[in-house]
């Protein structure tokens, strides 16, 4: 893990009023630099556990509370299912793709993401 990285994150950490030592840190550092964005809490437990941390699914969950509460993590809203946390933690949009089951970010503004829908919906059959 790069030593600038790490601080910087560890510094991040510090200003949302958590402690700057133990995983929080690492475990944000772990998730931020995955591929994927968007995930549960079992697959960053594998995240975690591939860094070099063990962390049971129980407190996992607590940990990605923790840092969704301080701003740090976003939680995808999702009817059913586990939670789903978003590395990117600044407010956004977002597509599924029920096909692949993938999700997308969407960085764009509201009026944007409005004539997208509309558009959307004016090119259904029927």
């Amino acid at each position: 893990m790069p030593q600038t990285a790490e601080a910087a994150v560890r510094e991040e950490v510090r200003r949302a009023g958590l402690p700057a030592d133990g995983p929080l840190p690492r475990i944000l550092l772990l998730l931020r630099m995955a591929e994927e964005t968007h995930l549960d809490a079992t697959e960053a437990q594998r995240i975690a556990t591939e860094g070099g941390l063990a962390i049971g699914r129980s407190e996992m969950g607590n940990l990605l509370e923790t840092l969704v509460a301080h701003g740090l993590l976003g939680r995808v809203p999702a009817v059913g299912g586990p939670p789903i946390y978003d590395t990117v933690a600044h407010c956004h949009s977002h597509i599924l793709d029920e096909a692949t089951a993938t999700m997308v970010d969407l960085d764009v503004s509201p009026e944007t993401l409005s004539a997208i829908i509309r558009q959307a919906i004016a090119d259904q059959p029927g």
